[in-house]
């Protein structure tokens, strides 16, 4: 019987890495492509909203800063709502209804812009006003409540909590409490006897001891 013939065909090497890479590219090349132009899109896309966003908070600022009026400062405030300008807009609108008298105008331009306006000292500015408007439209329990929240806010200014504590004293003054009187002074005092609410309110109390006969209590008058 014939030999069976040896087969001298070389077998296929493996293909090298470069070749690897080669094949790789071809088969997937355009997917990669495709891919990177969208990564590419979104971060112009990224950019161009933050460029957009940029010069529409330029144009909010210098719409705010043509106002001149109360009327104006409104529009501007009806026209970004939301916006923290606005709500110092609303804060300036609500300060020329109190001036004038108009205190439930007050209340709900003040109410406006604490909605709209951040965590801070023109806010919490913004809710002293509330509270004196309220107290002046006869709402005393809430403008108390308001001012009383503020007066035991750790997180605000001193001044803004000196000033509710002495407004507290004066409103209990003015109901005959003069335990209550007692009590808001020293917590003013407490927080900062430095301030000239403290000394305000140090006087309403000597005032009061003194109507009420308190012993060694004298009347000390209390400038307004």
């Amino acid at each position: 019987m014939p030999a069976t013939p040896t087969d001298t065909k070389p077998a296929p090497s493996a293909p090298n890495h470069e070749e690897t890479l080669r094949q790789a590219w071809e088969r997937y090349g355009s997917f990669i492509y495709i891919t990177c132009g969208v990564i590419a899109l979104g971060i112009l896309a990224k950019g161009g909203w933050d460029y957009l966003n940029v010069q529409k908070e330029i144009g909010i600022q210098n719409e705010y800063s043509l106002c001149v009026s109360l009327d104006s400062y409104r529009s501007f405030a009806a026209n970004h709502p939301g916006h923290p300008l606005a709500g110092a807009a609303e804060v300036i609108v609500a300060d020329g209804s109190y001036a004038t008298g108009k205190f439930a105008d007050a209340v709900n331009s003040y109410t406006s812009a604490i909605a709209d306006l951040p965590a801070g000292p023109v806010q919490a500015r913004a809710k002293l006003g509330l509270a004196m408007s309220l107290a002046l439209s006869g709402k005393t329990a809430d403008a108390e409540s308001s001012l009383r929240q503020l007066l035991n806010d750790t997180t605000l200014l001193n001044q803004v909590r000196c000033e509710a504590g002495f407004h507290l004293a004066s409103m209990a003054a003015a109901s005959g409490r003069a335990a209550d009187v007692q009590k808001f002074a020293e917590q003013v005092m407490q927080i900062d006897a430095t301030s000239p609410f403290a000394e305000r309110a140090f006087a309403l109390r000597s005032s009061v001891n003194a109507k009420v006969g308190v012993p060694g209590a004298v009347a000390v008058p209390v400038v307004p």
